[in-house]
């Protein structure tokens, strides 16, 4: 495993290359954590995933919307998730984009990492800090914040096929 920090403006960034998916409970633990991923990566993932509250979405960009936030909100408060919880996207784009976007609203802010399962989630929402939802015809509305708090971890997950 690699490990890189870097600063930007006022918060630091650690980034987790090549880990074992065993380094997240390590680096943040079971009980401040809620995952966010889609049912394609949760049913491939399940015995990985098990003992950690999980939020999982369904896939596509269809489903990145408000009513999609809202729904992750209300899992939130019934995990008692607080501002001491991580966030954290396990999945593409579309789970990386509303995980950050989630994060960035819910208790006024809250601390996030990703497992990015594609190129473009890596760049774009992961490290780009590109978050955000869709709203009618208008795509990405939300937020542009390089990073304050945010780990990203980039862990071994097997590829997925649809």
């Amino acid at each position: 495993m690699q490990t890189k920090s870097y600063r930007f403006s006022s918060a630091s960034v650690n980034y987790y290359f090549d880990a074992d998916f065993s380094k997240l409970e390590k680096l943040i633990g079971k009980e401040h954590a809620v995952l966010i991923t889609d049912e394609h990566i949760f049913q491939a993932h399940k015995k990985k995933l098990k003992g950690w509250n999980c939020i999982s979405l369904k896939p596509g960009e269809e489903y990145k919307v408000q009513a999609t936030v809202d729904s992750i909100i209300e899992q939130l408060i019934e995990f008692k998730a607080d501002r001491s919880t991580w966030l954290i996207g396990i999945g593409g784009g579309v789970v990386t984009d509303i995980t950050g976007y989630v994060a960035a609203v819910y208790m006024r802010g809250i601390r996030c990492g990703f497992v990015p399962t594609s190129i473009l989630a890596m760049v774009d929402a992961s490290i780009g800090g590109k978050n955000g939802i869709d709203v009618g015809i208008y795509k990405n509305s939300g937020r542009y914040h390089k990073a304050t708090s945010v780990s990203v971890i980039r862990l071994q997950l097997p590829e997925i096929t649809a």
